[in-house]
């Protein structure tokens, strides 16, 4: 397996979690690691999204410091060490982009609120390296080279994407999910289109299902939907038929 082959799969298992442990640097005790949980998402471009509140401890640790790293593992599985994790490091930085905040409401809607509680604000971890771990013996750095997509123009025009899987679709992104990950949703949504990958909700959960190849366009974003779409009809015809 080669390095954009390892980035790949680093990435697509970041994009199928939803949160994970960010590490600051303390301010009330200088010199040790402070953890905390937070949701993420990732950009197109591979850059971590964290929404968090001015009066967090790690807020106030990334305001001393922005040299942050977050952990994302597969909370599901039983073998924390035979499991594949990552861990991004990079530098964090607040940002005001309605591009980002519409994408996070879209995986986590519950956020709306959170400005009417405390002053909430977008932070991007510029990813500098990656560490990389798929199991026992598979481990590897991945540099932002490999690591870091090129920002594409559809990745700013996802909206009309979204709305024309959700109001046409449905059918198809049901097949996707029942074919991929044995989910069975009748009325799934789309919420959110990446280069490696799409993530569809239900209201209540969200789930990714990763691309074959990485999209840099949206006529291969849509190859890719339709490629899974048939495979589901395929797979799945059989069943349906007895």
């Amino acid at each position: 397996m080669g390095m954009p082959e390892i980035a790949l799969a680093a990435k697509q298992l970041a994009r199928a979690q939803h949160s994970g442990v960010l590490g600051t640097h303390s301010t009330s005790m200088p010199g040790y690691p402070f953890g905390s949980v937070v949701p993420y998402y990732l950009t197109p471009e591979g850059d971590a999204v964290i929404y968090i509140s001015d009066i967090a401890l790690h807020t106030r640790n990334i305001k001393a410091n922005d040299k942050v790293s977050l952990t994302i593992f597969d909370n599901e599985e039983d073998d924390s060490q035979a499991n594949g994790r990552v861990t991004i490091m990079g530098n964090a930085m607040c940002v005001n982009d309605s591009h980002i905040e519409a994408q996070y409401i879209r995986l986590f809607p519950q956020a709306k609120g959170y400005k009417q509680t405390h002053d909430f604000n977008f932070y991007v971890i510029k990813t500098e390296r990656v560490r990389y771990i798929g199991g026992f013996g598979k481990i590897h750095w991945v540099d932002k080279a490999y690591w870091h997509q090129e920002k594409q123009e559809w990745h700013s025009n996802v909206d009309g994407m979204i709305t024309h899987m959700n109001e046409d679709h449905v059918d198809a992104m049901s097949l996707i999910l029942k074919h991929t990950l044995n989910v069975g949703v009748l009325a799934p949504k789309m919420c959110g289109v990446f280069p490696e990958g799409a993530h569809y909700t239900d209201g209540d959960n969200v789930w990714f299902v990763p691309f074959e190849d990485v999209c840099l366009s949206a006529k291969h974003v849509r190859e890719q939907l339709v490629i899974q779409t048939k495979q589901a009809r395929e797979a799945l015809s059989p069943a349906i038929e007895n």
